[in-house]
């Protein structure tokens, strides 16, 4: 559980992009669903592998203090303990509560969410991929330095595809104003003449973090991109619906 948790902090609430986290646990697999509150951001998520005494359905909130819990310099030691309190209301069992005690026996309580009060996920059926690549780390910041150079004048990028090579347009290509693009990928064999436009705060954050991660990137253009984070603990996918250019 501590693996997951930490592995949950790092990649999903440290973003900021959510309040709200809906699990459901089963003793076969753990399923997480997040979405951004103007509804930029969707995420859908799971564990590796099912977590012990971990079973029901429930919400995370108070994310920060998650976060906190994991930062305990004393969190990955052995003598460190987590466990999960159990409420039971019309014969069915959900986890109300975690509660974290380190060696030195100091505690806190985590209260999870009931689920009643968890904001309704939206469904995603996955489109065929346009466009399938695995973004390269002198890529990523080659994005990070061309959008925090251009973010000041445009908060939108736009991606295309030409003579093979999949850019990111950070502001109209012929306007009389502050522009410029980013050849991210190269090789590519699709046509891909996308009008729509994607938020750069949203995208950016999630691909610097990715460094490290197994990390793949897909585009729809049916105005989709998906970012998808594999850590061996667990898969996000961070899915992103366009803005009409």
């Amino acid at each position: 559980m501590k693996d997951n948790i930490q592995d949950l902090v790092k990649y999903v609430t440290s973003t900021g992009f959510f309040e709200k986290i809906k699990v459901v646990a089963t003793d076969k697999k753990v399923i997480l669903e997040a979405m951004e509150k103007e509804k930029d951001i969707i995420l859908k998520g799971s564990f590796a592998k099912p977590i012990a005494g971990l079973e029901g359905e429930f919400g995370l909130s108070n994310l920060s203090l998650l976060g906190h819990i994991s930062s305990d310099p004393q969190f990955n030691a052995p003598e460190s303990n987590i466990e999960f309190k159990y409420d039971e209301k019309d014969g069915v069992k959900n986890p109300v509560e975690m509660r974290y005690v380190n060696k030195s026996k100091s505690y806190i309580n985590y209260r999870f969410m009931s689920i009643k009060l968890v904001p309704a996920q939206p469904k995603f059926a996955e489109p065929v991929w346009d466009i399938v690549i695995r973004p390269s780390s002198s890529d990523v910041k080659q994005f990070a330095w061309a959008a925090n150079g251009l973010g000041v004048y445009e908060q939108y990028f736009i991606p295309r595809v030409q003579n093979g090579e999949l850019k990111f347009f950070i502001g109209e290509e012929d306007a009389a104003a502050q522009r410029g693009a980013v050849t991210f990928a190269t090789g590519i064999d699709a046509k891909f003449e996308n009008r729509n436009k994607w938020r750069i705060k949203h995208i950016q954050p999630i691909l610097a973090m990715a460094e490290g991660a197994d990390c793949e990137m897909s585009f729809s253009i049916k105005g989709v991109i998906q970012i998808a984070i594999n850590t061996g603990v667990g898969e996000y996918k961070f899915l992103f619906p366009a803005k009409a250019a």
